[in-house]
């Protein structure tokens, strides 16, 4: 019976969550376990036009795909790069939010997980995504409104690309691919991803 009565309630939940238009080229570069720089195409960026009309453009930020538990990303369809055009539009209002970027006093941490569903929905409506999943879909949903959500939202750091990053272990203790102070040595791999 519980079983039925969720089935209902993230169905339902998923029926109501509206699509809106993504597209563009997603460049990433790999600084740090779990920690990548997002930087904007110059010719085809990351585009989330909403159902309303509104428009949501990342740019350049720090991120970490989606921020998925690791006892979860055993399962397939919780990677933290499997829906990465809806996340990095979530993470952007979190970036507008912390710091202070036109228009972010206008959001909401319901807003940007408002967002996020419908951009994630927006995918999975493309057969090449993988297909609808809305368990997935409300799971998400729920885990970007949690409490300890809310509290990133409310309390977290702005973040700006080029500012120094905080990163335990010591830099000095582990070894990298980064280049070397003379700007010889190995560049930070990178990634792109164009959404069809």
């Amino acid at each position: 019976g519980l079983g039925g009565c969720l089935e209902l309630l993230y169905g339902w939940h998923y029926d109501q969550t509206k699509t809106g238009e993504l597209k563009g080229t997603i460049r990433i570069q790999w600084l740090a376990q779990d920690k990548f720089l997002y930087e904007p195409d110059p010719a085809d960026p990351l585009v989330f036009k909403r159902a309303d009309g509104t428009v949501i453009q990342p740019q350049a930020m720090y991120t970490d795909g989606g921020t998925i538990p690791q006892a979860l990303r055993a399962i397939k369809a919780y990677s933290p790069w499997g829906y990465a055009p809806a996340f990095l539009v979530h993470d952007w209002l979190f970036a507008m939010k912390q710091c202070k970027r036109p228009g972010h006093e206008k959001l909401s941490l319901e807003d940007a997980a408002t967002v996020m569903a419908e951009a994630m929905k927006t995918l999975m409506e493309k057969p090449n995504f993988g297909g609808v999943n809305k368990l997935v879909h409300y799971s998400m949903y729920q885990g970007v409104r949690s409490s300890t959500a809310q509290d990133y939202w409310d309390n977290g750091t702005c973040e700006a690309p080029g500012a120094e990053l905080e990163r335990i272990p010591q830099a000095s203790r582990t070894r990298a691919l980064t280049a070397d102070k003379s700007g010889t040595g190995t560049p930070y791999p990178s990634f792109t991803i164009k959404i069809p």
